[in-house]
């Protein structure tokens, strides 16, 4: 039986009172307190907390990833596995949702005490995991996230939720790194679809669209969020299976901000090497761009909810604690 991802962390250790961030551009650590990193927080809408996991650590989670995405025949051992294809008929981009309901090395990752302890200093002590998706974007491709907010894509209210960006390996600026707009998680906006980044698809239908995610699963997360296991393949087959004949399609999980807003708008880039984990508020405009590296870029994503957060999608709403029992 392979180990567990904690048991390469070694023993577990007291919640830390003080947590390094690296916050500046010259990439000067600094140590700070719980309550200046919620205010840092809560003022930028993101911190970045460098070493938070022993790198090697997730090195060798990187390669039980690689293997568990190798072959497309397998994608029923992966989670909910989504694989989008470019207009030569390569994958450009995998998502493989539900891996920490379903792997005990993601398991361990998403309940790590190093990891919550930061989640629960941000949302409080009962945080619940919402989601998590491991993101794959082969070398030399597309697969490129316009600026959005998640919780444009999300039911559950307040909407305030934490996510933690994973680099699985070092991701610098051309290896899709997360970019992200400072200070702008403050409300929503409403999100629309772009046909070729150009075409704006009318209100009406991507408001219709939007609804019918929540039947699939808010969050590609067809268990516990209430969706339909159906719907959910429904969406995948339109979203990613059908770009191999229809690139085009693509462009519909795209549900990103006005072009508009983010025309003015002073982005800023987070490359990070492994271990380095970003946290960031489920409103922060963030988006990233393709992989122009020689080697692929693997980020987890795992998303908490604070404990007094309602589901407010379809179907009942199973989120378990962020904390190991």
């Amino acid at each position: 039986m392979q180990a567990g991802f904690d048991a390469h962390f070694g023993p577990r250790t007291a919640r830390p009172r003080l947590l390094p961030l690296r916050l500046t551009a010259d990439d000067r650590a600094v140590e700070y307190a719980e309550a200046e990193l919620r205010t840092a927080y809560h003022r930028d809408g993101f911190v970045v907390v460098p070493g938070l996991l022993p790198r090697a650590d997730v090195l060798r989670l990187r390669s039980h990833a690689e293997a568990m995405v190798a072959d497309e025949r397998d994608d029923r051992t992966a989670g909910y596995v989504q694989r989008a294809y470019d207009r030569q008929g390569k994958v450009k981009l995998i998502k493989a949702s539900g891996l920490a309901e379903q792997d005990p090395l993601f398991a361990e990752l998403a309940m790590h005490d190093r990891l919550v302890d930061v989640v629960e200093t941000l949302l409080g002590r009962g945080a619940r995991r919402f989601r998590d998706v491991m993101v794959v974007k082969p070398a030399r491709t597309g697969g490129a996230f316009s600026y959005h907010q998640d919780s444009a894509y999300w039911d559950v209210e307040p909407k305030s939720l934490v996510s933690c960006w994973i680099g699985l390996g070092d991701v610098s600026e051309d290896a899709s790194c997360l970019r992200v707009v400072p200070g702008t998680h403050a409300h929503e906006i409403e999100h629309g679809l772009y046909l070729n980044g150009r075409y704006q698809v009318p209100a009406f239908i991507t408001r219709t669209l939007r609804r019918l995610v929540s039947l699939a699963g808010t969050g590609d997360n067809p268990r516990g969020a209430g969706g339909n296991l159906m719907a959910w393949k429904a969406k995948r087959w339109v979203l990613t299976k059908t770009t191999r004949y229809v690139p085009m399609f693509f462009d519909l999980q795209d549900f990103r901000l006005p072009l508009t807003a983010v025309a003015s708008a002073t982005e800023k880039a987070l490359p990070v090497r492994a271990g380095d984990v970003i946290f960031f508020h489920s409103l922060l405009w963030h988006a990233s761009g393709p992989n122009q590296a020689d080697t692929a870029r693997f980020a987890e994503i795992i998303s908490y909810m604070g404990p007094e957060a309602r589901f407010v999608g379809r179907g009942d709403g199973q989120f378990p604690v962020a904390r190991r029992m």
